[in-house]
């Protein structure tokens, strides 16, 4: 990337996290759910992203997740820090803190949580109850995820193996797979050959509690001599502290979760160009079941070939972002200075003008000086 580019990157940047700052608040919402399955009173805690609009078009991933409400703050903060501008590793999430559903008759408590012998009762409320009220009052997309740790970790890993249909993603914080009392191990291998599996994916991740070493290593062992259908990503991080890994994990599980949405290496589709990575796109659709903008991956592209000195392809690639997204004056900046230098002054000056006119129309004041500051230097 050019210094000029870079620095009109950089400004973006700052233009957008100064916008957050001005953004609405946490919205969240309650839920209280009677059961025909339990008689157990259910309250289920919808936290929105903090720029979610009822009346725009929008939709949203769902992350469904066993933290408690210490968690859960820490857990909003991350994923809107992640996913506040359009390049971030993943897209907003509507968070959903689900209850914890007890068996019949049982106390509750840590070992109980872990046991696994509330798998089917919550697989029932869960798919009959729960989800469908959350997909009924939210703009969803057709993309969900299970996410718990400790103790709750080991209820994505019973769905994981009962009921894979339910969610797409599963993340499994440091799970206690001491606690299980209900042949989890077995069980999971067993779906692990499962056609069911087809476009899922798993985070499994081990902590510092030597109980759980056996099990995640012959789960490991296991994955490598079976030809399974899941995107299986075991992590092993027995070397940090037990209540440091929610707070460095969650993070790197999401990531990897949506990592396929940027591709880094981008040698083989730069040989093509555009229509690789629209096909690339296309592709992932199978995973996602909706169809993810190609954008963030084609500014990618185009900085890979200014880095290779291949102007008129990052040029091509510029424009044909600017078809998908004519009135964004971001990458029209870009396309200007990438004009700029490479000595194309009459293309500079239409590109350039026509990005301070958008900023004018847009009442971008911070964009408008700006682009008037790089007119008047040029």
């Amino acid at each position: 990337m050019t210094l000029t580019v870079t620095k009109t990157l950089i400004f973006f940047i700052l233009l957008g996290v100064t916008t957050l700052a001005h953004a609405n608040q946490q919205i969240t919402h309650q839920i209280d759910i009677k059961s025909q399955f339990t008689k157990q009173p259910l309250s289920v805690s919808i936290t929105l992203p903090t720029n979610f609009k009822d009346n725009d078009d929008q939709r949203y991933i769902a992350l469904y997740t066993t933290a408690s409400d210490r968690r859960l703050k820490s857990m909003v903060e991350q994923i809107n820090w992640m996913s506040h501008v359009s390049f971030g590793p993943i897209p907003p999430l509507i968070v959903v803190q689900l209850p914890y559903i007890a068996s019949p008759n049982e106390q509750q408590g840590k070992d109980v949580q872990a046991s696994g012998l509330n798998t089917k009762l919550t697989i029932k409320i869960l798919e009959r109850e729960i989800l469908p009220q959350i997909k009924q009052r939210y703009p969803l997309l057709p993309f969900s995820i299970l996410e718990g740790y400790s103790t709750n970790a080991n209820l994505p890993l019973n769905i994981l193996a009962d009921a894979p249909h339910l969610f797409n993603a599963y993340i499994s914080i440091n799970p206690a797979w001491v606690l299980d009392k209900s042949n989890l191990m077995a069980r999971i291998k067993q779906q692990l050959t499962s056609d069911q599996l087809k476009f899922r994916s798993a985070y499994i991740s081990l902590g510092n509690f030597s109980q759980n070493h056996s099990a995640f290593e012959e789960l490991s062992t296991f994955s490598h001599q079976t030809h399974s259908k899941l995107a299986l990503h075991l992590d092993n991080q027995s070397d940090i502290n037990y209540y440091t890994a929610p707070m460095a994990l969650l993070p790197k599980a999401l990531e990897q979760v949506f990592a396929d949405r940027n591709p880094k290496d981008l040698s083989l589709m730069a040989k093509e160009g555009v229509p690789a990575v629209n096909r690339y796109y296309k592709s992932l659709e199978r995973k996602y079941g909706y169809a993810l903008s190609p954008v963030n991956t084609l500014h990618d592209l185009s900085d890979y070939y200014g880095q290779h000195n291949q102007a008129a392809a990052q040029i091509e690639t510029l424009e044909h972002i600017l078809k998908l997204k004519p009135d964004n004056i971001y990458y029209r900046t870009i396309l200007a200075n990438v004009h700029l230098e490479n000595s194309h002054p009459a293309l500079y000056k239409k590109v350039i003008t026509h990005a301070l006119s958008l900023a004018q129309t847009q009442k971008n004041q911070e964009a408008t000086d700006y682009i008037q500051r790089i007119i008047d230097r040029n």
